[in-house]
């Protein structure tokens, strides 16, 4: 097959006397009803699709082999359940007749759309009127699009537009492609000349100097308003949001703190501490003996007393534990009854086998500044134990479980006068100071599986002697 184009083809322009395929083309073009989507002749052997489409039959078979869906709305579709024969639509074309393309020649046949390029082939006025005549080379139909085959005969064009199908339809879908981004383009270009023929009014709500200009499209008018509108919208809702999401910060750390308030305010005087990281702050309590652990302040009543525990390392044996509580200060103390009078009790939790907890009992000593009326936010003086218990044997003996160390208290008050002089004989007389021990009676060995009391003479004569004297002052004390 010869490629060389001449002038003549490339322009379109045939010698005088010689038809071209485009000439033939362009006479003879199908309406759209009888054209196929593919191959964009006249249907042969036509089908019809279950998406109601119509397509020559070897168009849409190829086509199928390489894609499986329809070339028009993308549907699937299957060679034995999607396509039938569309005979009723071969029938209207059979019927239709069309000239022969040399009949300006003589020639007077007229046969059928699928039959003119056979009868072309063979047609006796299909010969050049010279032999001088040079060949001339037919151009492909899809010239316009960027196909650049040209043929010397009719009948190898027609076999290039059936085998080169999808080439054609890659041309035209990159022809479709650019003049739809040329047209977009434009579009935007023309939208943007129109945006500026009107200039937005100032912040400050001054008017724009420049002229009014008649012809501005009103609807870019409105749209920017528009957006003017909710751009200021949106930055108020912003700030409406943030200020909500801090007030529900706020409100969430308040009703947090209150709920804390509410269970240390109702705890009726029965508090358990839980003091977590215990290794990492007995550390930091042993490097430095003026660190002390301090509990929430918890109340007898909603309306009562306020306690806190503090736990350190003994300063005067840095082997023990001090145990201590202190009264502070709160809204209710102008009508509460000074000095605290009552009874508390220490219980250092064994987490292991609560058999082997240990337990403490002491009465409240109106003498003491410990149980007095706090002028400060926590009394400057604690009531308990400077040596309450082995670090070792706390550390070593179950009362340390996940890191956690658990202490109760329970506060008791008031006494009655009998109920006094009962509880006179278990009290265990604490200290006054922080870190002061007993002086008027020997303090007890303390052991890790509870208390072991001395029973040698000397201290029962002693606790007798505190009987006595606390009967004598109960007795005194109204009831």
């Amino acid at each position: 097959m010869d490629h060389n184009k001449t002038k003549n083809a490339s322009e379109g322009i045939a010698p005088m006397g010689i038809t071209t395929l485009n000439e033939t083309v362009l006479s003879n073009q199908p309406e759209s009803r009888y054209e196929c989507p593919v191959c964009l002749n006249w249907l042969r052997d036509p089908v019809i699709t279950t998406c109601g489409h119509k397509f020559c039959k070897s168009c849409i078979t190829s086509w199928l082999k390489n894609s499986g869906h329809c070339p028009i709305d993308n549907i699937n579709l299957s060679m034995k359940v999607d396509i039938f024969p569309d005979n009723y639509t071969k029938r209207e074309i059979q019927e239709q007749r069309m000239s022969c393309p040399f009949a300006a020649k003589g020639c007077a046949v007229k046969v059928t759309p699928l039959d003119l390029d056979a009868h072309i082939s063979t047609c006796e006025y299909n010969q050049p009127e010279s032999s001088t005549q040079p060949n001339i080379e037919i151009p492909c139909s899809f010239v316009a699009v960027g196909c650049k085959e040209t043929f010397d005969n009719q009948e190898d064009a027609n076999s290039h537009l059936h085998n080169d199908v999808l080439s054609h339809m890659s041309l035209l879908m990159n022809a479709y492609s650019k003049i739809k981004i040329d047209n977009d383009m434009s579009n935007m270009d023309a939208k943007a000349q129109e945006a500026l023929l009107w200039d937005a009014p100032d912040k400050d709500g001054n008017q724009s100097t420049t002229p009014p200009i008649n012809d501005v499209n009103p609807l870019i008018r409105a749209l920017y308003e528009r957006v003017v509108v909710l751009e200021q919208r949106n930055r108020e809702q912003d700030i409406v949001i943030a200020n909500i999401s801090k007030q529900l910060s706020a409100f969430a750390v308040a009703k947090m703190k209150q709920n804390n308030d509410m269970l240390l305010r109702y705890c009726m005087g029965h508090y358990i501490w839980k003091v977590d990281n215990f290794r990492a702050r007995l550390d930091a309590m042993l490097k430095d003996h003026n660190k002390m652990l301090y509990s929430p302040g918890f109340y007898t009543s909603p309306n009562g007393y306020r306690f806190c525990v503090r736990l350190n390392i003994s300063p005067q044996n840095p082997k023990y534990f001090a145990l201590l509580v202190h009264l502070m200060k709160t809204e209710n103390d102008d009508y509460l009854d000074w000095p605290f009078n009552g009874r508390i009790s220490f219980a250092m939790i064994n987490q292991y086998d609560p058999e082997y907890t240990q337990r403490d009992t002491m009465m409240s000593d109106s003498t003491l500044v410990a149980f007095r009326k706090p002028t400060t936010e926590i009394c400057l003086r604690g009531f308990g134990y400077s040596e309450y218990a082995v670090v070792d044997d706390i550390m070593r003996n179950g009362f340390v479980k996940n890191d956690v160390l658990i202490v109760k208290v329970e506060t008791r008050f008031p006494l009655s006068c009998d109920h006094r002089c009962a509880e006179a004989g278990k009290r265990i007389k604490p200290t006054n100071l922080v870190f002061q021990t007993l002086t008027s009676a020997p303090r007890p060995s303390r052991q890790m599986h509870g208390t072991n009391v001395n029973t040698s003479w000397t201290f029962k004569m002693a606790v007798l002697s505190q009987l006595i004297g606390f009967a004598n002052r109960f007795s005194r004390a109204p009831c």
